[in-house]
């Protein structure tokens, strides 16, 4: 390899470095936002039902006459989860607990497929640049809710995602469905 593509090749990756930190930094914020959101979306919902909602960080708690829903949130990333969330119902109630977890609406760019001959270093660094590029032209991430079944609760997502699990697209949306005012 002649010093001119090597110079290229370093040229290239050093450009792909800061995008990629551009774009994790605007996946933390909307994953931030989305959190905030959803724990907004319980407060309000408990609110309006005539509970009151005390709690802060991983813990909140909706409280009437003795009677406590608890929402806890854990921080699960992985490929496909960014955070899960617990909603665990009055223990009078005799019902379990629900986990959703956070995941994309939309799936990340696909990631370069696996090719067994060897490529060229020079087209490696021109991808990653492009591909940076592409993921940083696209609007921020939006998220959904996704229940995951209790007996795959402690899967990785990409584990206990089913493609029959109840999605919504708001954390407000599940409440709703689980405990409509």
């Amino acid at each position: 390899m002649d010093l001119r593509t090597v110079k290229e090749i370093a040229r290239l990756k050093a450009q792909v470095g800061p995008l990629q930190r551009q774009f994790a930094e605007r996946l933390n914020a909307a994953v931030a936002q989305a959190k905030s959101t959803a724990i907004a979306e319980f407060k309000d919902h408990f609110t309006k039902g005539g509970f009151t909602v005390v709690g802060e960080a991983r813990r909140y708690a909706a409280t009437y006459e003795g009677m406590q829903f608890f929402l806890e949130v854990g921080e699960k990333p992985g490929t496909l989860s960014f955070c899960e969330f617990s909603l665990v119902p009055p223990a009078m109630l005799n019902e379990s607990k629900v986990t959703v977890r956070m995941i994309r609406k939309d799936p990340p760019l696909p990631g370069r497929p696996f090719v067994a001959e060897q490529t060229s270093l020079l087209r490696d660094a021109e991808k990653d640049l492009a591909d940076a590029r592409a993921a940083l032209s696209v609007s921020a991430p939006e998220f959904c809710f996704i229940v995951v079944e209790e007996e795959n609760a402690e899967l990785p997502a990409v584990d206990a995602t089913q493609e029959n699990s109840p999605v919504f697209d708001t954390f407000g949306d599940f409440l709703v469905s689980v405990y409509p005012q």
